[in-house]
C-alpha cells in the first residue's frame, strides 16, 4: 500500500482509536464471564448500529455478535490467495474472568469478583476500532468482512458454538484472524508462528470412590487419599515416560479435594487438572494414558473411578499462507522491526482453533507491555490490563489484514 493510500485509509485513526479505548474502558468497568455477556452485547450492537454496520445478536448461546461490512470496490476480488469467495473474517472474544482486580486504574471492575484479565476488552475494541475504519474505506475493497464477537473464550467453549450456529457460513468465510494481547512483547510489536501456536486443553475431574472410616483402623477402609496421592504421581510419568520429548506434552493435576477432619477417612477423594498438547496424536495418546493410568492405580488401591473432561479445545495451527500474511502485513503497516517470528509455540491454550479446524487463518499476537516498563503483569493476573496505547495497533493489523486479503494488489 502507497503512502498516500495508506495515509487515506487511517485518517481519522487517532479519533477511532480514541473512541476504541473509551469503550474498552467501559468494557473493562463492567466486566461480564462467559455467556453472560448481555451488557457487553448491547454495548458491541450499539456501535455497530451508530457505523451503520449490519449485524445480528444471539449467536454463541446468545450473546455473541455477527457483523458484515460490505466492500463497494469492483474488479479487484478474487486475485490470489487460493480462496473460493472473498469473504474473511476476524474475531474478537468478549469475555471476562471470575477474579478479583486489584489494578489501580481509573476505569477497574466495578462488578466484584469479577474482571477482564486477559483483555478481551481491548480485544473486543480493537474489532470495533477495525470496523470502524473498514466502514469508512468500503470502496477501497471488494468482497465482505465479517464481524466475529465471541462470548465464553475462557473454557467455555464459545468458538465451538459460533461454529456449530453457522458463523462461518452465510456468507461462507475464506480465512480468519485473530489476536492476542500479551505482556511479553512491547507495544507495537507483533509476533505469530505458522504451524502449531497454541495447545489443546483437556480439562479433567477424576472422582477417587474408596471406603471410609477412622484414621485409627485404616486396615477396614480403602483409603482414597492414598490412591489419590499415588495417582498423581503416576500421573507424571504420562510425560516423562510415554510422550515423545519432542512433541510437547503438559498434565498438570492443580486440585486435589478430600477429607474434612484429620481424624476421618473419607470416602471419596476428588482431582481436578488438564492435559495440554501440540499435535492431535500426543492429545489423544495423553487422554489414553490418564484413563488408564487412574483406573489401574485406583484397582491396586482396591477403588474405583470416574471421569469427566471440560473445555476440551484443539490445538491452534495456523495455516502457513496467512501466517506470512500477517508477516508481511505488520511490516507494512508497523516497519520492519516491528514483528517477530514466535520461535516456538505457547502451551496456553485458545478456542480460536476451533475456528482454524474449518478454515484456513491465522492468530498473533500484539504486544502490550508499555516501552516505559520492564516487566507487565502477566494474563490472568488481578493486575493485568490491556494497554490503550495498544488499541491502534491492534485497530491498523486487523483492517489491513482484512483489505490485503481481500484485495492483494494493496500489499507492497
Amino acid at each position: 500500500m502507497s503512502n498516500a493510500s495508506e495515509k487515506h485509509l487511517f485518517a481519522n485513526l487517532d479519533a477511532i482509536a480514541d473512541r476504541a479505548t473509551e469503550i474498552r474502558h467501559d468494557l473493562h468497568r463492567h466486566p461480564e464471564i462467559g455467556y453472560e455477556e448481555v451488557r457487553t452485547c448491547g454495548v458491541i450492537c450499539n456501535e455497530l448500529s451508530k457505523l451503520g454496520i449490519e449485524h445480528t445478536k444471539g449467536w454463541g448461546g446468545g450473546t455473541g455478535v455477527v457483523g458484515l461490512i460490505r466492500g463497494k470496490a469492483q474488479g479487484l476480488q478474487s486475485l490470489g490467495l487460493n480462496r473460493d469467495t472473498p469473504c474473511v473474517a476476524l474475531r474478537a472474544d468478549i469475555d471476562a474472568l471470575p477474579i478479583v482486580e486489584e489494578s489501580s486504574v481509573s476505569y477497574a471492575s466495578a462488578i466484584p469478583g469479577k474482571m477482564h484479565a486477559c483483555g478481551h476488552d481491548g480485544h473486543a475494541a480493537v474489532l470495533l476500532g477495525a470496523a470502524a475504519v473498514l466502514q469508512e474505506n468500503t470502496h477501497r475493497f471488494g468482497g465482505i468482512v465479517k464481524l466475529i464477537f465471541q462470548p465464553a473464550e475462557e473454557g467455555l467453549l464459545g468458538a465451538e458454538k459460533m461454529v456449530q450456529e453457522g458463523c462461518l457460513e452465510n456468507p461462507k468465510v475464506g480465512a480468519i484472524f485473530g489476536l492476542h494481547g500479551l505482556p511479553g512483547l512491547k507495544v507495537g510489536a507483533i509476533a505469530t508462528r505458522p504451524g502449531a501456536m497454541c495447545a489443546s486443553i483437556d480439562g479433567f475431574t477424576i472422582v477417587i470412590s474408596g471406603k471410609g472410616g477412622h484414621a485409627a483402623a485404616p486396615h477396614e477402609t480403602f483409603d482414597p487419599v492414598v490412591c489419590a496421592a499415588a495417582m498423581v504421581q503416576s500421573m507424571q510419568t504420562i510425560v516423562s515416560r510415554e510422550a515423545d520429548p519432542t512433541d510437547p506434552c503438559v498434565v498438570t493435576v492443580a486440585s486435589i479435594q478430600t477429607g474434612s477432619a484429620f481424624n476421618v477417612i473419607p470416602d471419596k477423594a476428588e482431582l481436578k487438572g488438564a492435559i495440554r498438547a501440540l499435535s492431535q496424536s500426543r492429545r489423544a495418546a495423553a487422554i489414553a494414558s490418564l484413563q488408564r493410568i487412574a483406573k489401574n492405580v485406583a484397582e491396586a488401591h482396591r477403588c474405583q473411578v470416574s471421569f469427566q473432561f471440560n473445555g476440551s479445545t484443539p490445538y491452534v495451527h495456523n495455516n502457513a499462507e496467512m501466517a506470512e500474511l500477517v508477516h508481511q502485513t505488520a511490516v507494512a503497516a508497523l516497519g520492519e522491526q516491528s514483528f517477530e517470528w514466535t520461535p516456538k509455540p505457547q502451551m496456553w491454550s485458545e478456542d480460536f482453533s476451533f475456528y482454524l479446524e474449518k478454515v484456513p487463518g491465522c492468530f498473533f499476537i500484539v504486544g502490550v507491555c508499555p516501552h516505559s516498563c520492564d516487566h507487565y503483569p502477566m494474563l490472568h493476573n488481578p493486575k493485568y490490563d490491556f494497554t490503550d496505547l495498544a488499541v491502534p495497533v491492534g485497530i491498523r493489523m486487523m483492517t489491513e489484514l482484512a483489505i490485503r486479503y481481500l484485495e492483494p494488489e494493496f500489499t507492497l
